[in-house]
């Protein structure tokens, strides 16, 4: 139930770190699906990707891995939801063209649109949405202080969204009040959380953690085992500036919830695994 990776698999830094130092970078993503079983995919904010893409990202990953894809910039920034129903057609057929490898996507709003500004579009724009997905699960990141609040969250529950959970500086921390809506039965049986931090003055870096919020990652691995307790399905997904090396972060969140969740090992059995892959903490 609980799926963890990071922000994406590609960073110059991790080379010779994470990866082996000799590791082509045409590798990398297969070397990455055998550590974690999911990944946010950034390069779809900017342009979505070829099919020919499509299929080797899933010929090159373990059955089951799932990719977590971000909408692309166009509707949610240029655009700003006026006239983006052709691009909100053409994202969600790269999300059924994926199938089983799509995890839940991600509409991410800048700082700059508001619920002043920019909520009756919002609202027109998710009521649209909800009777175009037919199975496809849909997150929504804001960053407006007038949409970070309960009432938004409720609005998203209410048509099938989640709430996309964010851990960064200046930012609203609405975990309790999604899990009241989970509780009232009110939410979907799936959530994504992004563990950002401070992206403006952290850990610029992303070879090495440097900054651990031991804290913070306890108080998360709770949340997690909350979470799963209640059947909810976790995408969590870490970015280099929370400690200033996502796959540490990682796996330092998995250690924590190792000794209450039982997890299957991944790759899954018969999955081949590449004698260069590191152990996990599972």
């Amino acid at each position: 139930m609980i799926r963890l990776g990071t922000s994406s698999w590609q960073f110059e830094g991790w080379q010779g770190v994470f990866y082996p130092e000799t590791l082509p970078k045409d590798q990398q993503l297969i070397y990455y699906s055998k550590q974690f079983d999911t990944v946010e995919v950034n390069t779809s904010f900017y342009g979505l990707p070829r099919p020919s893409t499509l299929v080797k990202w899933v010929e090159s990953t373990p059955l089951g891995f799932q990719f977590c894809l971000k909408a692309p910039r166009a509707i949610t920034h240029d655009k700003r939801l006026n006239n983006v129903q052709e691009e909100s057609r053409l994202f969600l057929e790269v999300l059924r063209s994926l199938g089983t490898s799509a995890a839940p996507a991600f509409l991410q709003f800048p700082p700059t649109f508001t619920r002043q500004t920019d909520g009756k579009a919002l609202a027109l724009y998710i009521d649209w949405l909800a009777g175009q997905l037919n199975g496809i699960r849909m997150g929504v990141e804001v960053r407006s202080a007038d949409l970070l609040t309960p009432a938004f969250a409720t609005f998203l529950a209410d048509r099938g969204f989640c709430l996309v959970l964010i851990d960064r500086v200046d930012t609203a921390d609405l975990f309790d009040s999604w899990l009241s809506l989970i509780d009232q039965k009110k939410a979907p049986q799936f959530v994504i959380i992004r563990w950002i931090g401070d992206d403006r003055n952290g850990p610029q870096g992303d070879s090495e953690l440097v900054a651990p919020r031991d804290a913070q990652l306890a108080q998360w691995a709770k949340r997690l085992i909350q979470l799963e307790e209640r059947g909810i399905e976790v995408f969590g997904y870490m970015h280099n500036p929370y400690e200033g090396h996502s796959p540490a972060s990682i796996r330092r969140l998995r250690s924590l919830l190792a000794p209450t969740i039982s997890r299957p090992s991944w790759p899954p059995p018969g999955e081949e695994t590449d004698q260069l892959v590191q152990p996990s903490l599972w």
